[in-house]
């Protein structure tokens, strides 16, 4: 597959060139540093590599994110309640959420995952939407959980994930567009979506 060259949309190519520049920049409750070792180890987890690395991160922290990628259905709310505050739960999935959608994307287009790298040494930011709260999700949301409301405790988290969203799938704008064509045309992308959903166990 490495022989063969795909034409990527411009879109595309600077919508993963964002995402991968945002995972190296400073979070809400994370470092530049801590999210790039959140990153490595969600990759090590799906290379099923057992080799111990030295990281910033707690050993419990880079477990949680080497799980939230391979099996984030055994992650459970008290998982979530290990942590002082679930904002930093939060941004861990929104970080390995967008490693692992890069990396499959370079690997289905026979690329190598591109190099991350911390840009910056500032101090986490605290920033948080404080009208957050718990429903019926495992961390609070602001309105009603769901897939489009999931990392919303987190604004810079959320705006990363809708923009990376757009690039490789579809903005929240264009899926009420039935008919819109994005290389493919809507129906055989929804397709594309809902088996990758199965397959990996995405329900929601």
């Amino acid at each position: 597959m490495s022989d063969i060259e795909f034409s990527v949309s411009p879109d595309i190519e600077a919508g993963v060139a964002r995402a991968v520049h945002n995972i190296g920049t400073v979070g809400a409750s994370w470092t530049a540093a801590e999210r790039i070792a959140i990153a490595a180890s969600a990759r090590r987890a799906f290379a099923s590599s057992t080799d111990h690395v030295p990281s910033v991160l707690p050993d419990g922290v880079a477990a949680l994110a080497a799980r939230t990628a391979t099996a984030a259905h055994d992650v459970t709310v008290g998982d979530v309640n290990a942590f002082d505050q679930p904002e930093a739960f939060v941004e861990l999935v929104g970080v390995v959420a967008r490693t692992t959608a890069i990396d499959t994307f370079c690997r289905g287009i026979g690329r190598p995952a591109p190099a991350l790298v911390a840009t910056d040494e500032h101090p986490p930011t605290g920033r948080v939407h404080r009208g957050a709260k718990r429903r019926s999700a495992y961390v609070p949301t602001v309105g009603p959980a769901g897939a489009t409301t999931a990392l919303s405790a987190v604004p810079a988290e959320d705006a990363a994930q809708a923009d990376l969203h757009g690039a490789l799938y579809l903005t929240y704008a264009e899926m009420g567009d039935l008919h819109i064509v994005k290389g493919l045309p809507r129906w055989q992308l929804e397709l594309v979506a809902a088996r990758t959903s199965l397959i990996n166990r995405c329900f929601f």
